[in-house]
């Protein structure tokens, strides 16, 4: 047990799975207390908070990482411009294709903007390797949802905003604690670069953009291709089933791109990538034993038969879950040892494995939630496919040619 804990992932799973109990237990009382369609609405709104605020720094968390950027007030006023542009983006698709309300819109907007602010901040300690300081900071929107879940149910309120707004709040004080310590630490740290290159920036931001869109994209898909309800059971589906793959994706990302960075030849990265594999392999196979024996437990006596997750549907979201934690090992291969040129070939598969993913949602959705949940799968293996074609050079072994006599 001792040997397992000093890994940097299970480690930083631990935090992960922290922050992931809070998310779903969140869900849960939110499941149980709204009504079906206020519930819906707040886990679309959530939904496209997540990919907003990660889409929001326009890739320069991505370049922090990598390039350990000065974190000092014209970082940040780069990542305020980036981040408003992207909130307004992200609050006109709201208004215009969900038809939502201006004060929920708002409330999109504030959060983007601070959790732009806020990912940067995170990046900046991830690549100083102050990983705890950085998982807290990061996964505190999470920790925060059971403070608005537990203001909604003590407040018998049935409507979504209240929730929404404590949500928002959450990334307001998080981005505000971040480039605190970073400011008041400017001075004492050496100095770093001060410009890079928005090219760059913008690269890692559609390296992830295709997979943020591939996380909330049963989500956003929901209310275009099924009943409103539908959308409620899958946010139930994602709190019992989606946490755990959720937790471990996030793990492996956050914890092996530093380190595969750090490694110098291709047998320890070899090392590094199958003990990593081993480890989460191992998480999958007894994770989903449990969720398998707990989920009809936890939705007769938690949720009060309000919503029943069908077998069939839980086999589906296990399913998508390893196609995700696939993408998130060559995902990392990929930003932590990618040329320009493959990371630009990697970000070109993502997106065709969004247009893959939107295609078999689709056409999944004519046998309901679960044909929609294998049709976005798709999606994850090609993605983690292409990534892994692209990406196996820099695990593959020189060839030795052996020597002969004269």
């Amino acid at each position: 047990m001792k040997r397992l804990w000093t890994s940097p992932t299970l480690r930083s799973m631990a935090v992960y799975g922290a922050s992931g109990a809070g998310f779903a237990g969140a869900n849960l009382v939110l499941a149980r207390v709204l009504p079906t369609e206020p519930y819906a609405l707040f886990t679309l709104v959530i939904a496209l908070g997540n990919l907003a605020v990660s889409l929001a720094p326009a890739g320069l968390d991505g370049v922090v990482n990598r390039r350990h950027l000065d974190a000092g007030p014209p970082l940040l006023r780069n990542v305020l411009r980036a981040a408003t542009l992207v909130g307004l983006v992200f609050a006109a698709i709201a208004i215009a294709a969900y038809d939502m309300s201006w004060p929920l819109a708002a409330m999109l907007f504030a959060s983007t903007a601070a959790g732009g602010a806020m990912m940067v901040a995170g990046a900046r300690f991830q690549s100083e390797q102050r990983f705890g300081v950085s998982l807290a900071l990061l996964q505190s929107p999470n920790i925060v949802l059971l403070l608005a879940a537990a203001v909604t149910a003590a407040g018998h309120m049935t409507q979504a905003w209240p929730a929404v707004l404590v949500s928002t709040l959450g990334f307001v004080v998080a981005a505000a604690w971040g480039w605190r310590v970073l400011l008041r630490e400017h001075d004492a740290r050496p100095a770093g670069a001060t410009t890079f290159d928005w090219s760059e920036a913008l690269s890692f931001a559609g390296l992830g953009a295709s997979g943020l869109l591939l996380v909330q994209l049963e989500r956003l898909m929901i209310p275009h291709a099924l009943p409103l309800a539908d959308l409620a059971l899958y946010g139930v589906l994602g709190a019992i089933v989606g946490s755990l793959f959720r937790v471990l994706q996030m793990g492996v990302g956050f914890s092996l791109l530093p380190r595969l960075r750090a490694a110098r030849t291709v047998p320890e990265r070899r090392r590094l990538v199958a003990h990593e594999a081993r480890l989460v392999g191992a998480i999958v196979l007894g994770g989903s034993a449990l969720i398998w024996f707990l989920t009809p437990l936890v939705e007769r006596w938690f949720l009060a038969g309000k919503y029943h997750l069908a077998g069939t549907l839980v086999l589906a979201a296990i399913v998508s879950g390893i196609g995700k934690i696939a993408n998130a090992f060559t995902k990392a291969i990929a930003t932590a040892l990618g040329d320009p040129r493959e990371l630009s070939l990697v970000n070109f598969g993502g997106w065709v494995s969004v247009a893959a993913s939107i295609a078999g949602g689709f056409v999944g959705a004519r046998w309901g939630l679960t044909g929609l949940i294998y049709g976005v799968a798709l999606g994850w293996f090609l993605r983690a496919a292409i990534a892994a074609v692209l990406m196996v050079r820099h695990l593959r072994l020189p060839v030795t040619i052996p020597v002969t006599a004269a």
